[in-house]
């Protein structure tokens, strides 16, 4: 672990003009992006990833400590300009690749936050992109009642190739960071700040590498900033808290057409430790109707008490089981729509909520309906969406 405080923060109120572009926002335009005139102070978590890997003796690229600490070393920005905050910064060990990372890696982070909460006016996680979404994402629901920025970035490009994706997405992470604006965990990258839980990864090759397809991105960085300021979540009224234990029984399920329903069949079966299945459907909650092997598989898993969640194959969008007869037949067998929630907010909320309540499937039903940390949009939104869809559709028909 390393530990490093830089400049003290000279920070004057906002400058610049104030406009409100279309959407609601609030646009920034020439502005400084400190907020008050006491410095702040953030702390700078890297786990791993590809912002501070480095190429081996075979030339593959991986996690190397003090890569980071000495690349931020050498940014005259960070220890020069009134707009960037004090920072130190933790190097994990081992760092991991984020494939490898698990729920006892997100614990850590979470337990890390814990500990230095009251020291730090907000935090930035650096992190692999490949399970990025899944961290943030839980972390949103292990940190109850927030009241601090939490931003994770990493990068597609690391630190030490000359053309780079890493310096532009730390330096704004850490002013988020640094900001009272959005008191939760975000996701920030390349031009884009996005709530956690709603983030995704789109694109395997490209910087603009996450979005977030239900939900308007909190900011977007360019020649000016649009921040939605409208869209913050608002202050919480409990004491933090942080929830350790999330539960890793659960298995995630895309169907695909034709695929074997007893391969289902063994998994709700022979898999004793099993507590919930979350299946990907088609469109906003179809299911093959010709075979009764998937719902007959359905009914034997609720009625031994594993939950089964039905979430959307579809980047945007989500599931209604009232739309379709064979949505009908599945929520009449118990299966609990996931409404527009990413697969990674299904699943790590799934996981909280197992260990967070009695487990019992009412009440795991009843909490993933309900949006707890801004994961989930309300039913009547998406109904309308459909209606609308239908509306401007029937004159042409």
């Amino acid at each position: 672990t390393s530990s490093r405080p830089v400049h003290s923060c000279r920070c004057q109120p906002l400058r610049g003009r104030l406009g409100r572009p279309a959407g609601g926002g609030v646009l920034i335009q020439g502005g400084h992006l400190c907020s008050t005139m006491r410095p702040k102070k953030i702390l700078i978590m890297y786990t791993g990833g590809t912002l501070g890997m480095e190429p081996n003796a075979e030339g593959a690229l991986v996690p190397v400590r003090g890569s980071v600490s000495k690349q931020m070393a050498s940014m005259q920005e960070l220890h020069s300009h009134p707009e960037m905050p004090n920072y130190d910064i933790i190097e994990y060990d081992p760092l991991l690749d984020s494939a490898d990372m698990s729920p006892e890696d997100w614990v850590r982070i979470a337990e890390d936050i814990e500990t230095h909460y009251f020291q730090y006016d907000g935090f930035v996680v650096i992190c692999g992109t490949d399970t990025m979404a899944y961290a943030a994402s839980a972390l949103s629901f292990m940190l109850e009642n927030l009241a601090k920025p939490v931003i994770f970035t990493g990068s597609q490009i690391p630190f030490h190739e000359v053309y780079n994706d890493a310096r532009k997405n730390l330096i704004v992470s850490m002013i988020f960071a640094s900001r009272d604006d959005f008191l939760e965990v975000c996701v920030y990258f390349h031009d884009r700040l996005l709530r956690g839980n709603r983030a995704s990864k789109i694109n395997s090759f490209r910087v603009d590498a996450f979005d977030s397809p239900n939900f308007p991105r909190l900011a977007e960085v360019g020649v000016n900033i649009t921040a939605r300021f409208d869209l913050a979540m608002r202050l919480p009224r409990g004491s933090f808290r942080v929830h350790k234990e999330m539960n890793t029984n659960i298995v995630v399920i895309k169907l695909v057409p034709g695929y074997d329903d007893d391969c289902i069949s063994h998994i709700v079966n022979d898999i004793q430790s099993l507590r919930a299945l979350v299946l990907e459907i088609y469109g906003t909650g179809n299911a093959p109707a010709r075979k009764s092997g998937l719902l007959n598989a359905i009914r034997t898993a609720t009625s031994r008490g594993i939950v089964v969640i039905a979430a959307t194959q579809c980047r945007t969008g989500g599931v209604i089981l009232d739309k379709y007869a064979v949505g009908v037949a599945l929520r009449d067998a118990g299966v609990i729509p996931a409404g527009d929630m990413t697969i990674e907010a299904c699943a790590t909320k799934l996981s909280y909520l197992l260990e967070r309540t009695d487990g019992s499937p009412e009440t795991i039903r009843r909490l993933m309906q309900t949006d707890l940390r801004g994961e989930l949009s309300p039913e009547s939104a998406l109904r309308r969406s459909i209606f609308t869809a239908c509306n401007a559709l029937s004159p042409r028909l």
